[in-house]
């Protein structure tokens, strides 16, 4: 009888050593990749939403334009936090700006640089920027920052292009 009772006891032990090293493992191994990979995830739909917007923008300003008659139309845009797209610094050129987090890497979705730059040198975020490109007169003045959430009326009338 004794010796059933050591050998429960035994059992109970190693059971709740195995269970402690997989746990160790979980927290030490997987957790950190996890939560590279989440936030990697996040930055490319950062990227992506901006990119997105910004092609709704475009293509309805495009589509404005080249119809023959008054038209309006209303698009819903979002843009995540620090995400800008403006138009038209240069003339029919929708620029767009998205950010995001410097501990996943240089993203290569689209023209990425250094963003935010530490006291100590080290990099914050990269500065994500590209172009579209407007079919001529297309262009509206507007400036739109994230994080927003927002319903945009486009209109051709007879004084032009017009968002607002």
């Amino acid at each position: 009888m004794a010796l059933d009772l050591n050998r429960k006891g035994q059992v109970s032990i190693e059971f709740i050593l195995i269970i402690t090293i997989a746990l160790f493992y979980i927290i030490t191994i997987v957790m950190p990749i996890v939560l590279d990979s989440t936030t990697a995830t996040e930055d490319v739909q950062g990227i992506s939403n901006t990119k997105i917007s910004a092609m709704k923008i475009a293509n309805t300003l495009n589509e404005a334009e080249s119809s023959s008659g008054s038209m309006k139309k209303t698009i819903s845009i979002a843009l995540p936090d620090k995400a800008i797209i403006s138009c038209c610094t240069v003339p029919d050129v929708i620029d767009m700006t998205a950010y995001v987090d410097a501990s996943g890497g240089n993203p290569d979705e689209i023209n990425c640089g250094d963003g935010d730059i530490a006291p100590d040198g080290t990099v914050l975020n990269y500065k994500c920027t590209s172009a579209i490109n407007l079919i001529s007169g297309a262009g509206a003045q507007f400036s739109y920052s994230g994080p927003l959430f927002k319903k945009l009326e486009i209109e051709k009338n007879n004084l032009g292009v017009t968002l607002s």
